[in-house]
């Protein structure tokens, strides 16, 4: 064996140049990238794929040397230099091998036959026939090349490869691409030919076809794809759904790339129960400050109208819609925002996102938002103001007041002895009642709200483990209210004190002084315990408490415009709101005390987490949301209670409730107990909250809700992968969800099955109805997928999200 040491060499130097155009070439034949070499089955199936090798970072790979090993060189007459015999050259991690080398120094033309190896840390490439290339060129031909992507199972084939003018125009003729691994090729895309300009954004093949094991499937006269990362006018795949409300759903996107900062998707779906709907999307980044959206989607005739009370008695023909709006812009260093967030549908189609679920929107508590922010924020401080109007999409439900607008302030400071916030706000408070019910017609009460509450904290104790921190607040609002005569029979009814007498609402000005002093402290105790078998597990415990006072102001006179009760649980027992918003603040007399153990294991993991909590009230809170709310005479809030547990490895639990001294009853509790082993997860969980529900069989009532669930995600072996999941709502015997699905996972291709049964609500007349759909997703891994429903094995429902509660801290 003879060893050279040049500074180029003929074979590496041209496959340099060949073999990183090859892969991008074959890899972007695919209509889509391929998977990397991860996954359930990675152990079984990709042990043969190459780990990818980079060189170092202070390595420039065309500036190494170059060392050529051979049996033999020989150097002919007219400058011919021969390599024979296991010829090696190396240039840093680059690999290339070869039986024979040829290099004719005054053509420069190169020739190298038999074993040929190349290998740079991204891809190998070997052939047994021949490799010619000329060094000033560039022209390049290889004959039957096999290629591997180094970390990913993309290989393949090209029976010859032809690259000219300066590697810019490359042919590949009787080219193939896999991801399945060799012996096993479920699935191959095939090519009579290949042409690729490195100068376009596309290229280009004749004669593709997809074979499945031996049996062509697909066949293409003529296809593009893209060989940079760039968009392409033209048809996207189409999507299938099948369900028992809208029958066969059928999309067929059409995307319009109309310059690289927009573009658009034009979609044609087809419901043979409902009709052909038309979406559109269009998108625009004319700035990288600047980005939005508008959408549009639009059923001009829905077939079920005649059928569906909800439709015919609120719509008056079966024209359907929606449009929206999304922008977002920032100026001066992302100083200055301003967004929009605008989705309507027709007035009064309650059920539009029932029975059609598009894809955006911003929609709470059933109703749409539709607003204009803009602000300016600053490391101190910060002004935004808002307009934002509502859709409601519950036929019962009274429509919100809206804001119109709503303008916000807020300054913080920190001292060295305190800290300074001042919030400030100034709203109107407009109300447009159009698109009501019957029952819901008539006016509301409208007017501006201004209010300001500088707060001042001043820590008076702040040593490790323990601390004590003293707030003054002082709260001053004023209303210039409005109060009509023909007004709305609910805010009547809601204003109306129940021992008689008339609305308490007032008309004029009203102002609203109050001042407010909380004292917080709390301390941790800790000490180690020879819990888990092993020492140095600790135990904390952490008593905390919490003194707030507002005094008495009656209220009853002031509109309740974004306002509501807020929940109790362990943390709003430590807040100083009993009321979310700023339309009513409660009166308070209160002592609110809480204890927190920890239990954390020698490694520092919390595996155990109980807290209980519960305030008491020297005097009874008097303030009350609406005036026929009943008083409450309740001195102690809820025992509200919170555990989690790390059982061990496998095992985790959570439960969490609220007692009701005053009524005897829990007001809400929640559990869950879940089991993890690898890849199998199960869960066991229950949610219950008193009159939180609406009563199925008495309309405009409402109930408990007692709601119990079940989740399970496993594999039952290698390949085969069974999910589900199971809700039911006790009290009133109504299957909430069901769902069940089987994939079938293999090396390069799987199959996944799901049925789902999802009761729906009718936001008219609030009764659900059991909506079936059935899923079925194929998908070639580094191809492509077909078919409907979720290609993994979530344990998200339709209806309800999988939620791990367990709110424990790991190292």
């Amino acid at each position: 064996m003879t060893k050279w040491t040049l500074g180029t060499s003929g074979p590496i130097a041209l496959t340099i140049s060949l073999v990183p155009a090859l892969s991008p070439i074959t890899v972007q034949a695919a209509p889509i990238n391929a998977p990397p070499a991860t996954g359930i089955l990675d152990s079984l199936c990709y042990d043969y794929v190459p780990k990818v090798e980079k060189p170092s970072s202070n390595e420039e790979a065309n500036a190494q040397p170059v060392e050529v090993d051979a049996d033999r060189l020989e150097a002919k007459q007219g400058g011919t230099a021969v390599y024979e015999g296991d010829v090696k050259v190396r240039q840093g991690v680059r690999k290339f091998d070869s039986d024979y080398a040829q290099l004719d120094q005054k053509s420069r033309d190169v020739i190298a036959i038999g074993n040929i190896y190349y290998n740079d840390g991204q891809i190998t490439v070997t052939s047994d026939k021949t490799l010619k290339s000329n060094l000033d060129t560039k022209d390049s031909e290889l004959e039957e090349g096999k290629y591997q992507v180094h970390g990913s199972p993309v290989r393949g084939f090209a029976e010859k490869v032809t690259m000219t003018n300066d590697n810019q125009n490359i042919v590949l003729e009787g080219a193939q691409y896999t991801t399945c691994p060799p012996g096993q090729e479920a699935w191959t895309l095939k090519a009579g030919s290949i042409d690729i300009d490195q100068g376009e954004v596309f290229g280009e093949a004749w004669n593709a076809s997809l074979w499945l094991y031996d049996y062509p499937v697909f066949y293409f006269p003529y296809i593009n794809f893209p060989i940079k990362d760039e968009r392409k006018t033209g048809l996207l795949y189409p999507g299938y759904t099948q369900s028992s409300k809208n029958g066969m759903d059928i999309t067929q996107p059409f995307y319009w790339n109309i310059a690289p900062n927009y573009d658009a998707t034009i979609t044609s779906r087809f419901m043979d129960r409902r009709g052909l709907m038309e979406q559109v999307e269009f998108r625009y980044m004319p700035d990288p400050a600047h980005v939005g959206s508008l959408y549009f989607e639009n059923l001009a005739n829905d077939k079920q109208y005649d059928e569906t009370d909800s439709l015919n008695d609120h719509l008056s023909d079966g024209h359907r819609y929606l449009l929206n709006a999304r922008h977002t812009s920032m100026f001066m260093d992302n100083a200055l925002r301003v967004s929009v967030d605008y989705t309507k549908v027709r007035d009064r189609d309650y059920n539009y996102f029932n029975d059609f679920s598009p894809k955006v929107g911003t929609q709470v508590d059933n109703q749409l938002q539709q607003s204009l922010m803009a602000g300016y924020f600053q490391q101190n401080w910060n002004l935004n103001a808002e307009v934002r109007t509502y859709q409601i999409l519950l036929a019962s439900a009274q429509q919100p007041h809206e804001l119109m607008p709503r303008i916000n302030h807020n300054y913080y400071h920190q001292g060295s002895w305190y800290d300074l916030a001042w919030n400030t706000e100034l709203t109107n408070f407009g109300y447009n009642n159009d698109q009501a019910i019957e029952q819901n017609q008539g006016e509301a009460y409208t007017g501006t709200r201004f209010y300001t509450a500088p707060t001042l904290t001043v820590p008076l104790i702040d040593e490790a483990g323990y601390f004590l921190d003293s707030q003054y607040k002082l709260m001053y609002t004023r209303y210039d209210q409005t109060v009509p005569d023909n007004m709305s029979s609910t805010f009547t009814s809601r204003f109306t004190p129940q021992d008689g007498g008339g609305v308490t609402l007032e008309e004029g000005t009203i102002t609203r002084v109050l001042p407010s002093f909380r004292l917080k402290g709390g301390m941790t105790f800790e000490r180690e315990q020879q819990w888990f078998g092993k020492e140095g597990a600790n135990q904390t415990l952490e008593p905390e408490f919490q003194y707030l006072y507002v005094p008495y102001k009656d209220q009853d006179n002031i509109g309740v415009y974004d306002s509501t009760t807020m929940r109790q649980d362990y943390y709003s027992l430590f807040s100083d709101r009993r009321f979310a918003g700023l339309d009513r603040i409660s009166d308070s007399n209160r002592l609110s005390v809480g204890l927190t153990t920890r239990i954390y294991d020698p490694a520092g993991d919390e595996r155990i987490r109980l807290a209980v909590a519960q305030a008491f009230d020297f005097v009874a809170p008097r303030v009350k949301l609406y005036s026929s709310d009943v008083a409450s005479t309740n001195n102690r809030s809820p025992l509200s209670f919170e555990g989690d547990a790390k059982i061990n490895e496998q095992w985790f639990a959570h439960a969490g409730a609220q007692y009701d001294f005053d009524k005897s009853q829990i007001s809400s509790a929640n559990s869950a107990l879940e089991y993890r082993h690898e890849k199998l997860i199960s869960q066991l969980n229950h949610r219950f909250v008193r009159d939180a529900n609406y009563d199925l069989d008495n309309k405009g009532q409402v109930t408990d809700l007692n709601q119990i669930g079940l989740l399970l995600t496993t594999p039952l072996n290698d390949q085969w992968h069974l999910y589900g999941g199971y809700y039911q709502e006790l009290n009133q015997n109504v299957k909430s969800d069901r769902k069940v699905g089987l994939k079938y996972d293999s090396c390069c291709w799987s199959i996944n099955f799901n049925l789902e049964w999802v009761n729906t609500p009718d936001n008219v007349d609030m009764r659900p109805t059991s909506e079936r759909s059935l899923g079925i997703q194929f998908e070639m891994k580094g191809l492509g997928s077909v078919g409907t429903g979720p290609k993994g094995t979530s344990l998200d429902t339709e209806a309800l999200p999988y939620i791990r509660p367990f709110n424990l801290r790991d190292q």
